[in-house]
């Protein structure tokens, strides 16, 4: 069988960290993940060290292409990789301005993954989603592929269990995936409700980050 997938990651420069722990943040419901990790990396100037570039990351309508910012600079899609030091842990953040087919969503968060844990290790992993939950609009929902992690963050931090369901895309998949390779994963998901983008949902995902990994946000 022919393989026509084409993914690759550039790397800007190598830092200097190890045992990471990551936090992704992609357009997803009320692109709740994705404002809540732009903010962090625009607030904290973070230093992008890597970007990753694949035909599996299609354009929002489905087709390939490139594009547009407001000055007419066009760009591939693709994911960003930032970095943060703190004390007592090296943070990553994954961003990007897309998110892969459907089909190709395994093939591309074990891309990130791999990179990650060759090049850095990684001992966590977080991805930052939101959820429907119309009628909690103050709550932070936690779901996890760890039992004991789940009920420790949950009690911890004031977070309410997600029972049943799904979580679809990368904010899924990616702590799903982590499993298989020994690293415990946690989907964190913010309450949307009428608004989108929901900016209240992501400052409710801001403030526990900054809680849990004292990043002394504004």
């Amino acid at each position: 069988m022919i393989d026509l997938s084409w993914t690759k990651i550039v790397e800007i420069e190598k830092p200097n960290i190890k045992d990471v722990v990551l936090i992704q943040g992609l357009p997803g419901l009320g692109l709740v993940g994705k404002l809540t990790v732009d903010y962090i990396v625009t607030e904290l100037k973070l230093k992008k060290f890597a970007e990753l570039y694949s035909n599996n990351l299609m354009l929002p309508d489905g087709k390939a292409g490139v594009i547009i910012n407001m000055y007419g600079v066009f760009e591939l899609p693709r994911y960003e990789f930032f970095y943060h030091k703190t004390p007592n842990d090296d943070l990553v953040f994954l961003a990007g301005n897309t998110q892969p087919v459907s089909w190709a969503q395994y093939e591309v968060s074990e891309k990130v993954l791999k990179y990650l844990i060759e090049n850095f290790g990684v001992k966590l992993v977080i991805a930052a989603c939101g959820t429907v939950a119309r009628g909690r609009d103050r709550e932070v929902f936690i779901a996890s592929n760890d039992e004991d992690l789940l009920k420790e963050w949950a009690t911890k931090y004031g977070l309410r269990i997600s029972s049943e369901g799904t979580i679809t895309g990368a904010a899924g998949l990616l702590p799903g995936l982590a499993k298989l390779y020994g690293i415990k994963g946690v989907s964190l998901m913010g309450p949307v409700g009428q608004i989108y983008p929901d900016p209240i949902a992501a400052k409710l995902l801001l403030q526990l980050l900054d809680k849990m990994f004292n990043l002394n946000l504004d």
